[in-house]
């Protein structure tokens, strides 16, 4: 695809900013810098490679990327389980090599006059929240909303003067997308003339909330809202989801602006 490359990251460093975080920093060889330096742009990552068959691959938004250096933060949200990502981490040392494609330019919220941006998010979306707040327009107002287990997550955000930021704090044995703390955020925004909203999260609570807002006469085109992961559903099984729409799609002729990952049967 156009403006994307794949390519090799080398791993500088893990680190542990919150107890639920694992970041890691590693180093890229692009000519690319513009489509990287990008607010909110995301990499799929071949975390696993099966010798007699396809990558397993994930996923991810870049924190934060250092032109100058080639360097790329990509922060991991830690869960229990086995799965690909956690075994990456664990075997992941200084040095480790993993192959991904990227930079795939993600939505930004629009800049309009007059009108407010709603940002919610819950910590899945929060290396999004902080790449779009560290791209912030001055002049644009906007309101940032974030579920989280983590306190002092605010302090490590960008902080634009224009936007106010809010955190919704989860206690640790609430599990993530359960709270519906973001769907009520959403049914305060009753007036349309006045909000665009951008939102990232779990799945049914990301599709709740579109419907909520919708049905209070905000149009589809004012919202962004985006499900990155579902209750009980492996990643795995959401990407095949999404490849069976954009084959049917393909096979119907129809432009890729037809494929609304909302729309999707997980």
């Amino acid at each position: 695809m156009r403006d994307m490359e794949r390519l090799e990251l080398t791993v500088l460093s893990l680190d542990r900013p919150f107890a639920s975080v694992m970041r890691v920093t590693g180093q890229i060889d692009t000519n690319m810098q513009g489509p990287w330096s990008a607010p909110n742009v995301a990499v799929r990552m071949e975390l696993e490679q099966p010798a007699d068959g396809r990558a397993t691959t994930r996923v991810y938004t870049v924190r934060h990327f250092d032109a100058a250096e080639g360097l790329v933060e990509i922060d991991f949200v830690l869960h229990e389980g086995d799965g690909p990502a956690m075994r990456w981490l664990r075997a992941a040392v200084p040095g480790t090599k993993v192959w991904m494609t990227g930079p795939r330019q993600h939505f930004v919220p629009p800049q309009t006059p007059g009108r407010r941006a709603a940002m919610l998010a819950d910590d899945t979306a929060v290396p999004a929240i902080h790449a779009i707040l560290a791209a912030w327009p001055d002049g644009q107002a906007g309101t940032v909303w974030i579920d989280s287990v983590e306190p002092d997550l605010l302090a490590s955000l960008p902080a634009p003067k224009d936007v106010t930021r809010h955190l919704l704090l989860r206690g640790p044995q609430d599990p993530p997308g359960t709270s519906q703390a973001l769907r009520a955020v959403a049914d305060t925004l009753t007036d349309p003339a006045a909000w665009t909203v951008w939102a990232a999260g779990e799945r049914q609570e990301m599709r709740d909330l579109r419907s909520a807002l919708t049905g209070r006469g905000f149009a589809r085109s004012d919202l962004q809202i985006l499900g990155y992961w579902r209750h009980g559903v492996s990643s795995s099984e959401v990407d095949r989801q999404r490849l069976a729409e954009y084959e049917r799609i393909r096979a119907m002729n129809l432009p890729m602006e037809a494929l609304d990952d909302a729309d999707l049967p997980i």
